[in-house]
Parts: C-alpha cells; structure tokens; sequence
C-alpha cells in the first residue's frame, strides 16, 4: 500500500458524503454477513503465538540510502515481516520525523538501538498495513511531498525517522535520514574481502570451485560487485591456490573467474592464507604470523603434464621439465594474487593490541612498511582521521560504525531491512566527514559469504555516491600524514590464542613424525595449510571449538597411522626371525628403522632393522634372533624410528616362549629313530637273504636228485 502524505499540521480531510454512505453501507453488509459465524469465532478463539515463537519484526528503507537533498520527495518503505504460524491483522501505521537532528555518533547509535530519549518526533504520514498471513511479509509505501512543512528549510544533519504500528502487534522500526552539508569532498575508502566460507580442509575441491565460480556462485558475486567499484580488494591467497593446484584439471568457471580476478585494476593485498586470525597467532607467542610452506600434496602429476590454461601458468619463467615430466608451480606461484600492497595486516576487529601492532609491524621493510588494520572501536579515543600510527606502526583505522552497518547491509537480501542498514551507514558517513581532504575516512565490508550480487552492488553503489566523498583507495588513505593513537583494550577471544599453542604443539609432532616421508613437506605442507584454515577469523564461538578439536583429532590420527602388528610366537630352537608387520596407512611410501630390545640374555635379537613400507599397506619383516641354552618366556620390545632417530607410533611387546633344547632332543630322537629303521632293514634284508638262500639250495637239492623210471616197475611187476 502507498500512503501520500498531505502538509503536516493539516487538519485530516473529510471524505466526500457519497463516499461515506458507501462505506457505511459496505460495513453494515459485511457486519451482516459475518454475524452469525461471529459467535462461532468467539467460541473457538485463534491460539495465541507461543512464547518461544519467534516475534514479528518491522524495518523502515528510506529511499535513497537515507539521503534527502532540499525539495525532494521523502519515501520510506516500511515491511512488517511475520515469522510465526499464526496470521497477524491489517494495522494502521505512521511515520514520524525527529524536530531537531541527532547530536552525534553516539546518539545516532543509541537512536538505532531503541533508545529514544531525548528526541522529540513530529508524525508526518499515516498508512495501513494489510493483515500478514505466516511466513510472509506486508508493506506499505510512506511518501511526504519536499514541500512538505515538516521537510522544507530543514539544516543539514542526520535526523531520526520512525515507523510504527498501533494495534494488537506495535512495532518499531527507528531509521533516519540525512539532509547533506556542502564542503569540500572527504576521501572515502573501503575494503572488501575477497573469501569463501571457513573450512578445515588446506584447500577448495574441484567441485567446491566449480559451485563457488558458478553464474551464481558465491565468489562470482563478489568480483560481480566490486568490478568498476574504487574498492581495496583483500584477497585469501587460498583462493587462487586451491584453483593453480588443480592443473589442467581446474574447472571451467574457476580458471575464468581467476583470469578476471587478475585483470581488476582494483588496489589490492593479500590476506593470511585462509584468513587466519593474526591477533590470536600473536598472543600466542609467535613472534610472525604462520605462513604455508608448501602445497605439493595437493598437485597431481596428471594435472601438470600438459600445458595448463593461461590463468594458472608460472608468471615468471620456471625451470623446463623434461618431456612427459610434470612441471609443478612453486609456492609463491600458486600463491599470487597479482599486482598487491605488500605486508598488509587485517586482524579481527576489535582484536588488536600493542604486542600485535609491534609483532606485525617488525614484519615490515623499508620499501614496504607494515600496515595494520585497525577499527575505531579498538582504540581508547576516536581519531579524527583513518591515517593514524601506533608507537611508528602505520595503523589505517575504519569507521567501526559505518563498517558495521556496511556489513550488515551486504549480508542482507531483503529490501527493506538492506536499506534500513544503508540509511545507518549514511548517518554515520554524515558524522564521520569532516570536509577536509586531509582527513580521508576508511571502511570495510567485514568478513562473510552469504552475500547475494544485489546486495553487494547496493553497497558499494551507497559508498559511491554518499554525499560529501569521493572514492579513494586504502594506499592513499594510509599515505596521508599519521596520527598518533593508543590502543584499547581488545575484545578477542582469548581461547583462541590457547588454540593456537595446541595447533601448533601438534603441528611440531606432525614436523617429527614426517621425517619418515622422503618428502617430508607432503605432510607438514598439509598440516599447516589445514591449521591455517581452521584459524579463519570467522571461526569464532562453538564453532571453533568444534573445528579445533576435528582438526586435532585428524592430527592424532595421522600421527597412529604408522605401527607395529605382531602377537607372541614359541621359538623351539636356537635361531629363526621375528616377523612383524609394518602397518602404514598413510598414501605415501615410508623407510622406518625397528628397534628391538629384550629384557633377558636367554634371547639376542637384532637391534635395527631398516624397513620400506609400501604407501597404504602391510610390510612384513623378518628380525633375526637367536636363542640361547635355556628355555622360559622373553619379552622384546619394538619401536620404529625415523631415519633421523624420531619415535613413530606406539612402543610394542612381544612375549617370546623360548625352548631352545627342543631342538637337540628333536635331533636325538631323529637320530635314533634313523638308527633304528636302518638297524631294522638291515635284519630284514639279511633275514630276506636267508631265505633266498635257503629256497635255492633246497631247489637245488632236487633238480640234483635221480628221476625214478617207469619201466622198472613193469618188467619188474611185484
């Protein structure tokens, strides 16, 4: 609904005679038509919303980002947004302008938090909201002609706006608008990261890129946003990495939106590699903030053996590789983010104190001083300009204020609510001039990834036309002549710093345990690139909790990947080996030294055996030992070292049975069994033999014996 206001202090106009019968009639037809259900309602009255429901909101969007110039015409679009389950009803709804405009900061802040003492307000248009169903949103449009006598001959200054409703649900929705002074222009810079959401993994997938880099993809949105803008881009260096490590293997989309990152004229620097909080890794003792120390566990070879697009080659000239050869980038190749400002420091607002400013501003060379980002809020006293210095540390500071309600705008898809934060903005950008070019002012769009191509355009279109500034850049803000400020005292989370001991203790265990890799950096490379990550600023709360102990739980794991499997064995003679596996379930082939060691002279057992374990498998190994006269049980211990002398893995028993004299009784016995069989065959042999003889004599015997005739018994019959 569209509500047109008429001059305020108007008596309200009555409607036409015509007009009024028709709207007595209509009532009385419809007071008609609903009389009979009516006791049926009141008998079964709607349920109340729940306490725990969530509430009704209303916001207020001054056209224009809050500005209005002398005769224009005043516009507020107010929405009543329902989050709950039950229908809210149709409310009547005004909107009021503040006498006299706000004081200053403090009050403009106090005024946007609710707090409306001491202004007094002067209803300017009324209007309808509709009834809201569940899950939905009803506006109305207020619009005041700048002629209007509550706008004309106003001074130039932030006044306070608000819109309300009366009724069952009377809300609130405190905005203002800014009638602008004439003057000199205010140089204005703004920052803008260039980030995708926090992760533990060291870098980006193939298919988080080719999401990331789509039309509608989150980092598409982003250069979208900032491509013609005068923004200072702060770019993760991960970003580019994780897409030059894919090789030939790189999306599409992604190569094409690292092309054109590379080509925006924008002034730019790099963040820490995945946005990792400096403050925190300060605190914690270190004396300069972590850095990678390679990525070669994240490049194939596959991907680097054909040539691979333009966007990902070397920018300088690298070393040829031999035909059919992979050709790997060098860090700082994969790493670049083209032309930047060098030693350029975001620490998480709020987070900053002097141990920071002086760990991060030795970090600097004379060619390229550090700069420290800092927000106003951290100090103990507003300065009157962005260009200011800490103990002869260049700290650029940005306007807490207007960058928070920046923020808050580009992380904001509905309209009304998105030009409600813009109108803020503006207010504070009103009091933060000060019509000297000498005193630039600077802001940042903090960090955050749910922000949709509109949103992002709106913002950086309102820091391009606020009125008073002309668009700058962080490098010329932060060469402007210095001033001095102290510090406050810091808002970080102090469990952060206590994060970064344990990261970096386990970080030292994952240094030793890689000696065991001939490339030690396969490991320790990953584990930085993850410690990085899951320092990300926009870890914060429960959820970096979560995120550190995943991570330190996936460090032990690594840590337990490499071992010893073996299990008691009986040793029944003299010598023979051990054989133990060498468990490895790390991708990557290792040389292990094991070391074994007995706690009794009965059993000597070789002290080192060196081992080539295969990558994600069992090797099996054989550790001569030699058993002495005597029997009983043995313990040897085994541990695995690295070829540098590091423990790897957990300290093993085995309990060995010796019986060292089962062999010699074994080889009596077999001798005196071979004994007895041949004893055996030769008795038989001879017995055999004998026989033999004994059948051949007697078959002799008769073939040698006369053959009586037959015809002797005939001529001799009896």
């Amino acid at each position: 609904m569209t509500v047109t206001s008429l001059p305020s202090g108007s008596p309200v106009p009555r409607r036409p005679l015509t007009r009024r019968l028709l709207a007595t009639l209509a009532a009385a037809a419809l007071a008609i038509g609903l009389a009979a259900p009516a006791a049926a309602v009141a008998e079964t009255p709607a349920p109340s919303p729940s306490a725990s429901a969530t509430p009704p909101t209303l916001a207020a969007a001054p056209a224009a980002n809050g500005i209005l110039r002398p005769g224009e015409t005043f516009a507020v679009l107010t929405t009543l947004t329902n989050p709950g389950t039950s229908s809210i009803p149709s409310a009547s709804a005004t909107l009021s302008i503040g006498s006299t405009p706000l004081a200053d900061d403090a009050a403009l802040t106090r005024w946007l938090s609710g707090d409306a003492s001491g202004v007094t307000l002067q209803q300017i248009a009324i209007g309808t909201l509709d009834a809201t169903a569940p899950s939905a949103q009803t506006s109305v449009s207020f619009t005041v002609p700048g002629t209007d006598p509550a706008l004309a001959g106003r001074a130039p200054g932030v006044y306070p706006v608000l819109a309300q409703t009366a009724g069952g649900a009377s809300l609130k929705a405190p905005t203002v608008v800014v009638i602008p002074a004439d003057g000199a222009l205010t140089p204005l810079a703004v920052v803008v990261p260039i980030t995708a959401a926090p992760r533990t993994k060291g870098l980006l997938t193939a298919s988080e890129l080719a999401d990331l880099t789509a039309v509608d993809g989150p980092l598409s949105a982003q250069l979208d946003a900032v491509d013609g803008s005068a923004a200072t881009l702060a770019v993760d260096p991960a970003i580019p990495a994780a897409i030059r490590a894919l090789g030939s293997s790189a999306p599409p989309t992604a190569v094409a939106w690292l092309q054109r990152l590379l080509a925006l004229p924008n002034d730019r620097f790099a963040l820490q590699f995945g946005d990792a909080d400096l403050s925190a890794q300060i605190r914690a003792g270190l004396t300069t903030p972590l850095a990678p120390t390679s990525l070669q566990t994240y490049l194939s070879a596959a991907n680097f053996t054909t040539p691979a697009p333009a966007a990902l080659s070397t920018p300088s000239p690298s070393p040829t590789a031999a035909p059919g050869q992979p050709s790997f980038p060098a860090l700082a190749t994969l790493l670049d983010i083209g032309p930047a400002d060098q030693n350029v420091f975001w620490p998480a607002t709020d987070s900053v104190d002097g141990s920071v400013v002086a760990a991060l501003g030795a970090t600097g060379t004379p060619d390229a001083p550090a700069r420290v980002l800092v927000a106003s809020s951290n100090l103990s006293a507003r300065p009157s300009t962005a260009s200011s210095a800490v103990d002869g540390v260049s700290t650029p500071v940005y306007d807490a204020e207007v960058s928070s309600a920046l923020t808050a705008a580009a992380g904001e898809n509905d309209t009304a609510r998105r030009g409600a934060s813009l109108a803020a903005a503006s207010g504070h950008l009103a009091f933060a001039r000060t019509g000297t070019s000498d005193r630039p002012v600077l802001a940042v769009l903090d960090r955050g990834t749910d922000r949709s191509r509109v949103s992002l355009r709106a913002v950086l279109g309102a820091v391009a036309s606020a009125p008073g500034y002309i668009p700058s850049t962080l490098a010329a803000v932060a060469n402007t002549p210095a001033t001095a400020v102290t510090l406050g005292d810091p808002s970080a989370d102090a469990s952060r710093a206590a994060d970064v001991t344990d990261l970096t203790s386990d970080e030292d265990e994952i240094d030793r345990f890689a000696t065991i890799l001939a490339q030690p950096e396969l490991l320790t490379g990953r584990e930085r690139a993850e410690v990085l990550q899951v320092l990300n600023v926009a870890w914060t709360g429960d959820a970096a909790r979560t995120a550190v102990a995943d991570h330190r739980a996936a460090t032990q794991k690594t840590l337990d990947s490499v071992g010893i499997l073996s299990s008691d064995f009986r040793l029944v003679s003299s010598s023979a080996p051990l054989r133990p596996w060498v468990r490895n379930d790390l991708p990557w082939p290792i040389s292990v030294v094991l070391r074994a060691q007995t706690n009794d002279v009965r059993l000597r057992v070789q002290a080192n055996t060196s081992v080539e374990a295969q990558a994600s498998a069992n090797t099996r190994l054989e550790v001569p030992v030699q058993a002495r006269v005597a029997n009983g049980e043995v313990v040897v211990a085994m541990q695995l070292f690295s070829p540098t002398g590091e423990p790897i893995g957990a300290r093993q028993s085995v309990q060995v049975e010796v019986r060292a004299e089962w062999e010699s009784i074994g080889l009596i016995a077999i001798i005196v069994l071979v004994v007895v069989f041949l004893g055996v065959g030769v008795l038989r042999t001879i017995a055999r033999r004998r026989r033999t003889r004994a059948a051949t004599a007697s078959s002799a015997a008769i073939a040698d014996s006369p053959t009586p005739d037959p015809h002797d018994d005939q001529e001799n019959p009896a």
